[in-house]
């Protein structure tokens, strides 16, 4: 008994017409309405991840174009053209795949010589070229005479996943058209029309697993579906294609990722012991712990769907987070593609996920805590600085330079309200959210002069940091009484940021990274030494 040879299912349900290309919406409408109107190009290029309808949408416009209806959107898919253009054997259709063709003597041979020539029995002679970003150099420019000055019963059809490799020459005179990848939101549908077609029987969610594991690939997701119906023999469900792809159980996800959000490397070892045991990939384990920790990120930054049983209870952790531990998994994938040591590497990779400090929010408040405790809250300026007697003398004609007295804070006769009270008030507002620049201007020298306030503090960070924040400053002043213009200085020098380089050639103090270094540093720039003559 004589039995029919499988066919793949990513041939047997190849699309025959643009409105049946899943997810390229966009492309099929442009390119139905150009054969339309008669608009169509000289030139295309079709660019985007593999396995989503280049070729295919190749083969449509060439069908369309040569069809003995055509030029039409619509082709009769029965005439001669459209037959063997479905088959990939076309006469006036020539398809190259330029990574078995790289060398210019062939492009030359295969194209450059046959372009001219008329068809042989179709409207165009169309020529489509995939994978072209893999052609030489050389190929490329004998390529491009061509493209400027094609015959007009010719047309080039480019397809390529790499568009940054074509020379811009050539993309310049081409009409590009973008392929996006098939998500599972739209790969489901077309395996469930599938399956119904095949009178095969698959659960929705093995199909899901199916879509997800394609990453986007139309094509990759029909083999993986054929391979799933040999493999189950009845019925696709979602453990057969697990078993098949050699996807986690969800506990041992669920586990090890608790484990690495709770720094727990006693349980992290055990999920790892079940990982070998049962004989999974470990780098499946870095992939699905992944796809996890991106699931979380999401959901904590507000984004997200509501992650599955077990998980919401993990989703209370930062984005920042998730964020570091993604990127951690990724370096390790990385480094496991060129390790000699791929367990040394995944060992490593794994458990150091527990040692790194990635709560970089959390690391910043115990940081202030532990400051507030070792200096304890801000002190108030003393109120003898500052006496509280209603005789004041009264404002000499000449208003004498400021005298640093012994305390903290000093200041000029005659200044309305009080100082010492508003500086103090200031100082436990700013504690509150600025913990650490409070101690700062506490430690501070604080002269008063006037509405004129000037901080002298012993380092040049703190006076930069404080200068950062002159407007927050000022404005608690204000909220406690205090109308005052605040300038900052370290001791024995002048304001942030200034310095004996003013004037200096080129004023190096004045270019903005050596101000953002200062500012981060403290400190002067030190003028350029003079050449002696």
């Amino acid at each position: 008994m004589k039995t029919t040879p499988h066919l793949a299912l990513a041939r047997k349900y190849r699309p025959q017409k643009f409105e049946d290309v899943v997810g390229q919406d966009a492309v099929s409408t442009t390119l139905r309405n150009a054969v339309a109107s008669g608009q169509t190009a000289h030139a295309y290029l079709f660019y985007g991840p593999r396995g989503v309808g280049k070729t295919t949408s190749a083969r449509l416009l060439a069908k369309a174009l040569n069809c003995r209806k055509g030029p039409t959107p619509d082709p009769c898919g029965e005439c001669p053209s459209c037959v063997e253009v479905a088959a990939g054997s076309g006469i006036d259709v020539l398809e190259l795949d330029a990574a078995s063709n790289t060398q210019v003597d062939k492009i030359r041979e295969m194209i450059i010589e046959t372009v001219s020539l008329a068809p042989s029995r179709d409207k165009h002679k169309i020529f489509i070229i995939d994978e072209v970003h893999m052609l030489s150099n050389a190929s490329f420019n004998a390529l491009l005479k061509t493209l400027e000055e094609p015959p007009a019963h010719a047309v080039f059809i480019l397809a390529t996943t790499e568009l940054p490799k074509i020379p811009a020459t050539i993309v310049s005179r081409c009409q590009r058209f973008r392929f996006r990848a098939v998500g599972p939101e739209l790969a489901v549908p077309a395996l469930e029309r599938i399956a119904k077609a095949e009178k095969a029987k698959a659960e929705p969610e093995a199909l899901l697993l199916i879509a997800k594991a394609a990453g986007g690939a139309l094509r990759d997701a029909l083999s993986l579906f054929d391979q799933a119906m040999a493999f189950a023999d009845g019925k696709v469900t979602a453990q057969t294609v697990a078993e098949l792809l050699g996807v986690l159980p969800e506990d041992i996800l669920l586990a090890a990722t608790k484990a690495v959000l709770a720094k727990d490397a006693a349980a992290l070892s055990e999920q790892l012991a079940r990982v070998d045991a049962e004989g999974f990939d470990p780098a499946q384990l870095l992939k699905d712990l992944r796809e996890r920790l991106q699931a979380l990120y999401r959901r904590a930054l507000g984004v997200g769907e509501e992650p599955g049983p077990g998980w919401g209870e993990l989703a209370s952790h930062s984005p920042e987070t998730y964020s570091f531990l993604i990127k951690r998994v990724n370096r390790t994938l990385e480094d496991l593609r060129t390790s000699d040591s791929p367990q040394l590497t995944f060992e490593l990779g794994v458990y150091g996920l527990l040692e790194s400090a990635y709560d970089l929010r959390a690391w910043v408040q115990r940081l202030e805590a532990l400051e507030r405790r070792g200096g304890g809250a801000a002190p108030k300026p003393p109120e003898a600085a500052l006496p509280r007697d209603s005789a004041r003398p009264a404002v000499p004609a000449a208003a004498p330079a400021p005298v640093a007295a012994p305390a903290p804070v000093s200041k000029a006769p005659a200044h309305p309200g009080d100082p010492a009270a508003a500086w103090s008030a200031a100082l436990a507002a700013l504690e509150a959210d600025k913990p650490a620049l409070a101690m700062a201007l506490s430690a501070a020298k604080l002269t008063v002069l006037g509405r004129d306030w000037k901080l002298a503090f012993k380092t040049p960070f703190d006076a930069t940091r404080a200068a950062n924040e002159k407007a927050l400053i000022e404005e608690r002043l204000r909220a406690a009484g205090a109308q005052a213009s605040l300038s900052f200085a370290a001791e024995g020098a002048g304001a942030p940021g200034a310095g004996d380089d003013e004037g200096a050639e080129g004023a190096p103090a004045e270019d903005p990274a050596v101000k953002k270094a200062l500012g981060v540093f403290g400190g002067r720039v030190r003028p350029p030494a003079k050449k002696k003559p």
